[in-house]
């Protein structure tokens, strides 16, 4: 069992986007993913602090108005 789980989660890696360019390419493949995964992670975080910002906006203006309605 442990080898069938083996060989299913290696070939799952070796032909997902990340394990398919290493594959294939080598190190220039491993480069390139590591690349990608930094700019994903880049983009990540700045939806992330948008949402946040957003977040803390609408909340200060919640705020304001029931400062202003007492």
């Amino acid at each position: 069992m442990l080898k069938e789980t083996a060989s299913a989660v290696g070939a799952a890696f070796v032909f997902s986007p990340i394990g398919m360019p290493i594959v294939a390419h080598g190190l220039a493949g491993l480069l390139v993913g590591t690349a990608t995964l930094h700019v994903v992670n880049g983009v990540i975080n700045d939806v992330k602090g948008a949402g946040d910002t957003l977040r803390r906006e609408s909340i200060q203006q919640a705020e304001s108005q029931g400062d202003d309605q007492e």
